[in-house]
This record gives C-alpha cells, structure tokens and sequence, in this order.
C-alpha cells in the first residue's frame, strides 16, 4: 500500500530528490497513469452522490407517504373540515379536561362524585350524538351546535368546580 503523503512531505521530497528526477525521465504513460489514478479519486467521491439522491428520495417518499396516512387514517375527521376548527376543538377539550381533574380534586363525599360521574356520562352520550352528527353531515350548524356544547359543558364544570371548591375550601 502506497503512502499518502501530506504536501510538505511531498515538497521535500521533490527537492531531495530533484537530481534524480532530472536525470530518470518518467515513462511515456505516466501522465496517462497519473490522469488515471486523479480520475479514480474524483470518481470514489462523484460515486456516492446516487446513493446521497437515493437517500434524499427514500427520506422524502416516506416523509409524504406518513403525511397522507396521517390525514387518512390518524388525524382527527374534522381536521379536514377545518383546521380552525381543530385548533378550538383541541382548546376546549384540554379546558374540559382541567375542569374535571380540579372537580375530582374538590369533591370529597362519595354521593357527590356519583353524582359528578353521572354528570359526566350524560356529557359524555350527548357529545358521542353530536360528533356523530358533525362526522355525517359537517355543516356550519352542526360545528355551531358542537362548539355551543363545548362551552357549556366548560361553563358547567366551571360552575360545579366553584360550589365543590366553596363546600370544601381545605382541598387545593
């Protein structure tokens, strides 16, 4: 195996040795063999930009099949309605879903969580009904109807969150 040397090596070597190279001449296919040789090199590094490309394709495909499955199959229906109204939806449900942890948090007599649970199952059959409805036929009515029952469910355990919390103020 050859050495690959650095260019000051290379330099030095050039001018210890300069006599000899004056007086040996290089073969007539040495430039040829040195073309070949740099030729090569140049090919090792241009060889593996198909595999960069192919690489870059593959990422791409992948990124654009997993997009469409996403919209497909993953992604909430009434995101292809509207993303606006996805964005309000998602910022409901958390409000709903803090709403109930800080219930569960201030209710403290068993009757009282019976009560809430029973509360929550009724929410819970009136929103299956009206998803429903918004995933068969997504009208402006419907998006109207199921944002209204949003903000009242939020307004009811709002309500309900301040009486639990007012009948029992020792449990923050």
């Amino acid at each position: 195996m050859m050495k690959n040397w650095d260019e000051g090596e290379l330099e030095r070597f050039i001018r210890e040795n300069k006599d000899k190279f004056n007086k040996y001449p290089p073969h007539q296919d040495h430039a040829q063999h040195f073309l070949k040789k740099l030729t090569t090199k140049f090919k090792e590094v241009i060889d593996i930009m198909p595999y960069l490309a192919k690489a870059g394709i593959v990422t791409v495909l992948i990124f654009i099949i997993s997009f469409f499955l996403w919209k497909a199959y993953l992604c909430p229906p009434l995101t292809r309605i509207s993303f606006k109204y996805w964005k309000v939806e998602h910022n409901y449900k958390s409000q709903i879903n803090r709403n109930i942890r800080m219930n569960y948090r201030y209710i403290t007599k068993p009757d009282e969580k019976e009560e809430f649970d029973s509360e929550l199952q009724k929410f819970d059959e009136a929103y299956k009904v009206l998803k429903q409805k918004l995933k068969e036929d997504p009208s402006e009515d419907n998006i109207a109807n199921m944002l209204r029952f949003y903000k009242d469910k939020i307004l009811t355990l709002q309500e309900n969150a301040q009486y639990h919390q007012y009948r029992n103020p020792g449990r923050e």
